[in-house]
């Protein structure tokens, strides 16, 4: 059944120009201009290090007690989940690397506040009883915190926030902006409310109807980013039939391709991983099936292309993050840090590591920032002060105390006629020619 909505608000003007971390306290902030960053030469990237002689953050950590859970006079232990098995265990494979490569690169400096990051790491097999379990085995561990790189939160979340555990993470669920201890970037989700920025990009290419596909094992998740969805087309005039499910492994991808066919969709939009969304589209192509626009909610990372690109040419991928393409000092550090501490990711410009690399920048700036003897309150609290983060340029600017609020703008990428390349789709909205900006839904 199709259902359609009116014309959406115009994308606004611009976004604020980029700039590099606000502190909460005035003293503290002139102190770390006049100190600056500490540049590590080998990665020519910048790093958060101590307030060292700042009075009010506090001087090094380092051999000094502390009574906040996994706070040594040495060491900070910080808790890793992510799903390294289950249904979206592929997906998810590097989520590990980007975090560990980070952590790498701050240790290498020195940790943070003068103490060492050790991670510990639970598989949570990719649903969210698994969460739930992985969470609480890492805080009997005694973690200071959480870096949770996985789609399953959800049931946990409450208990996170009443307890006061700081978690940084991807933003897969609505829940990452509904609670003040849970810090993420490029959130799609916001109570309540969706964004035109994906309708604005399938109008301007001509749809009229679109199909969704979405990956119907990871439930609240996927629940929501439909109707996010949707709710951003049909904001644009473009009709969106009843949602089709698909399990990989499971569900037939000609299946799918026939529940298409017989939507007379002109446009398709993937709410699946990179991996899964290949059968969906190389099916449709076989049953004849053409569309004005096919759009994925992830995908953009070279192993993507080096597997199959051949045969995803005219697919477009949108991305909350730097463009692959930048040239960008702090890209390059991600890159070399990968090289130097997660070998094992042998290509290095993948959207999964990337995202774990910069959630992990955010959990230990808040570290950095609950200054010399840290405690849990005070990361929350003056992380979610800062208003101007992007991860060293890697993101637009993100007001982290505005956590509530979706992302309004993305790039999009689409891979090119011969499959060899993703090609940058031209702007409309914001602060440069690469971004598409929009505006909030429901506000």
């Amino acid at each position: 059944m199709w259902r359609t909505g009116g014309d959406g608000p115009d994308p606004p003007d611009s976004l604020s120009a980029f700039r590099h971390s606000q502190r909460r306290d005035v003293t503290v902030l002139s102190c770390l201009r006049r100190r600056g960053r500490a540049a590590v030469a080998a990665a020519g990237v910048v790093i958060p290090l101590a307030v060292a002689g700042c009075a009010s953050a506090g001087s090094s950590g380092a051999g000094v007690s502390c009574d906040s859970p996994g706070v040594t006079p040495t060491e900070v232990k910080v808790g890793l989940v992510y799903p390294d098995s289950g249904p979206v265990g592929a997906g998810f494979r590097y989520a590990r690397s980007g975090v560990e490569a980070r952590i790498a690169l701050a240790n290498a400096s020195g940790g943070v506040n003068g103490r060492k990051i050790v991670l510990e790491w639970r598989d949570d097999q990719g649903n969210t009883s698994g969460f739930a379990r992985a969470a609480d085995d890492l805080l009997r561990a005694g973690v200071f915190g959480l870096i949770a790189e996985t789609l399953f939160v959800a049931d946990t979340a409450d208990r996170l926030d009443k307890e006061g555990v700081p978690v940084a993470g991807v933003p897969g669920e609505a829940v990452w902006t509904q609670h003040r201890n849970m810090f993420t970037f490029g959130s799609l989700q916001a109570a309540g409310s969706s964004v035109t920025t994906f309708g604005l990009y399938l109008r301007r290419f001509g749809a009229t109807r679109a199909a969704l596909v979405f990956n119907d094992t990871q439930s609240r998740s996927a629940e929501g980013l439909v109707r996010l969805f949707t709710d951003s087309l049909r904001s644009q005039g473009i009709a969106v039939a009843d949602p089709i499910g698909y399990t990989p492994g499971i569900t037939s991808p000609d299946r799918v391709a026939a529940q298409i066919k017989a939507l007379d969709a002109d446009a398709f939009v993937g709410i699946v991983s990179g991996e899964d969304l290949p059968p969906i589209y190389t099916a449709a192509k076989r049953a004849g099936l053409t569309f004005k626009v096919a759009l994925a909610s992830s995908g953009y990372d070279t192993q993507f292309l080096a597997r199959h690109g051949a045969s995803m040419a005219g697919v477009s991928v949108l991305t909350p993050h730097v463009l692959f393409t930048a040239d960008s000092p702090a890209l390059h550090a991600y890159r070399q840090a990968v090289i130097d501490h997660a070998p094992e990711l042998d290509q290095t410009d993948n959207e999964i590591a990337l995202g774990a690399y910069i959630t992990t920048d955010e959990f230990l700036l808040g570290l950095e920032l609950a200054g010399a003897c840290p405690t849990r309150a005070a990361f929350i609290d003056n992380l979610r002060a800062v208003r101007d983060y992007d991860a060293g340029g890697l993101i637009p600017t993100t007001d982290l105390s505005r956590f509530g609020d979706p992302n309004l703008c993305y790039s999009f990428v689409r891979v090119n006629q011969t499959g060899t390349a993703f090609e940058v789709v031209p702007g409309v909205g914001g602060p440069d020619p690469h971004q598409w900006c929009g505006t909030r839904l429901g506000a």
